[in-house]
């Protein structure tokens, strides 16, 4: 009998831990609303450039309307890529924080769509490793932007074709 309640129990508590692993959201925090907006104001984070030449880096342009206004850039003269982290309280102490990198409606174009998500993963990783209180991890980021490409290749191989026979209908 005592084996039977032991493995009624073990596997309860198998269930109760995979359960608290399958509903986990990595976009929530055990901090208040005003607590993510301060530290996220006041973060920044600075990568060495793989190809060496420089830094990339992600900063606070302040607290926003809905969150913290953020901007990256790839280079010292490389344009600024604006995003803002969209906070959300949940509870007292649980706020839920996404990027939101969207600057126009989606578009029907899976190529302008593909390049408008990629903006999303190094703001979203700053946010996330920040919040964490770990280091920022660019394998995580390559994993993502990587996953981004592969859902819309095959869009966007269609689009670069109807393209290439709209140019060569057009020149000949």
């Amino acid at each position: 009998m005592g084996k039977i309640i032991f493995l009624v129990g073990l596997l309860v508590g198998g269930y109760y831990i995979a359960y608290k692993i399958s509903s986990f959201d990595p976009t929530v925090f055990a901090y208040s609303k005003d607590q993510v907006q301060a530290i996220l104001a006041d973060a920044k984070t600075t990568l060495p450039r793989r190809d060496g030449h420089g830094q990339i880096q992600i900063w606070s342009t302040g607290r926003s309307e809905n969150g913290v206004g953020l901007n990256l850039q790839y280079a010292s003269g490389a344009p600024v890529v604006k995003c803002e982290a969209v906070i959300t309280a949940i509870a007292p102490d649980q706020t839920r924080v996404v990027p939101d990198c969207s600057s126009e409606p989606k578009s029907d174009s899976a190529i302008s769509n593909t390049r408008d998500a990629l903006q999303t993963p190094m703001f979203e990783e700053h946010i996330q490793a920040t919040l964490n209180k770990r280091a920022f991890d660019r394998k995580t980021v390559d994993q993502k932007e990587v996953a981004i490409v592969f859902k819309n290749l095959r869009g966007m191989q269609n689009e670069a074709a109807d393209e290439m026979l709209r140019l060569d209908a057009y020149h000949h």
